[in-house]
């Protein structure tokens, strides 16, 4: 049994096609339909907008190891790459040193891209010198910093208000981009494991650090 479509059918279906997309366009610009995407995929919280930063602005904090005094500024490590900042409390205890050594399994994870992520620590200037000892100990690639000019800790205080899980205190780990923005925030309590999902997309995804 053979089945014809009349031509007046058929002109009907080419138009829809051609219609419907700018009808669904006009009604999202004119605010009669609205779409918003969902949170995506994200586990962490993203920040709208993202706060950017200068590492120019900061100091590294010169290690033992350190044999190339030239090549020991933050900007000279940190520019260009993706990095996870976490602001370390003045008395890094147990649980201080837990979060760091977490850290530290999350770049051993990210694998034959650890070459594009930093880990950034910013120590206290009230804390002991014995501090980034130890951070040292935990993991030799650790990029300890501080923040003389209070830049830095500027930029985290203006993560707009009411960003959900902020707080007011050390501990949050917060992942900037290569250009330089602060982009995510994780709560002091959150699961390493997030951190390292929502890094491993950005690095399989994103270009950022590879069009400079």
């Amino acid at each position: 049994m053979n089945y014809s479509i009349s031509p007046r059918l058929t002109l009907l279906i080419i138009a829809a096609m051609f219609l419907l997309p700018l009808m669904l366009a006009w009604l999202m610009y004119s605010g009669t339909l609205s779409f918003e995407p969902g949170s995506g995929r994200n586990l962490g919280t993203l920040i709208k907008p993202p706060v950017l930063i200068d590492w120019h602005d900061v100091n590294r904090v010169k290690q033992q190891k350190d044999t190339q005094p030239a090549l020991t500024t933050a900007a000279d490590e940190l520019l260009e790459h993706w990095v996870i900042l976490y602001p370390v409390p003045a008395i890094c205890d147990a649980a201080c040193q837990q979060r760091v050594s977490s850290l530290r399994q999350i770049h051993r994870a990210t694998g034959r891209h650890q070459s594009r992520v930093r880990l950034a620590l910013l120590l206290d200037d009230t804390s002991p010198d014995e501090t980034a000892k130890t951070l040292q100990a935990i993991y030799e690639k650790f990029t300890l910093i501080g923040d003389p000019s209070a830049s830095l800790s500027k930029a985290l205080a203006a993560i707009p208000a009411g960003t959900p899980g902020m707080s007011a205190t050390k501990g949050d780990i917060y992942l900037i981009d290569p250009l330089g923005n602060i982009m995510m925030y994780y709560a002091a309590d959150a699961d390493p494991n997030h951190i390292r999902k929502d890094l491993k997309r950005l690095l399989t995804w994103s270009k950022l650090d590879e069009q400079q």
